[in-house]
């Protein structure tokens, strides 16, 4: 993505592709030195992985559908339907899951990690079976 250094139009439905076999589908619309923003869209009964973003806060307002925002404790779940929203601190661990029946837009803001980390901006595909661990973690103590 080019560097902003003025007014940027966009059109998301020409840069958005529906026919991803995950059923995910993320369009970055903009993108600056602070921060960036993006539309995630999930198909009926898509979630991602359960990951975190080191130095990042993310913001998520659902434009359509229903998401359900789940942590790693037990009962920690959120659910957020259309023209709601929800801000998640940099380093939490979450999971976003499409539960509505129809497609979820999610329009996301998010801030740029400064500094960035050295291993990667961005933790995905933690395994569910290290959730003991990660909330250990957390919390200081070891399971």
């Amino acid at each position: 993505m080019e560097k902003l250094t003025g007014i940027q139009t966009l059109d998301a439905v020409e840069q958005t592709r529906w026919d991803k076999s995950t059923g995910r589908n993320y369009v970055r619309l903009t993108d600056s030195d602070r921060c960036h923003i993006a539309l995630n869209c999930y198909e009926p009964g898509v979630n991602d992985e359960m990951h975190c973003h080191p130095g990042s806060d993310h913001t998520f307002f659902v434009v359509e559908g229903e998401c359900t925002i789940r942590g790693l404790k037990d009962g920690e779940e959120h659910k957020l339907t259309r023209h709601q929203g929800v801000h998640i601190a940099a380093g939490y661990f979450y999971q976003l899951n499409n539960t509505g029946k129809d497609r979820l837009i999610l329009y996301q803001v998010s801030t740029n990690p400064n500094p960035r980390p050295k291993k990667g901006k961005v933790i995905y595909g933690i395994d569910t079976s290290l959730k003991e661990h990660l909330l250990g973690r957390l919390t200081g103590q070891q399971p």
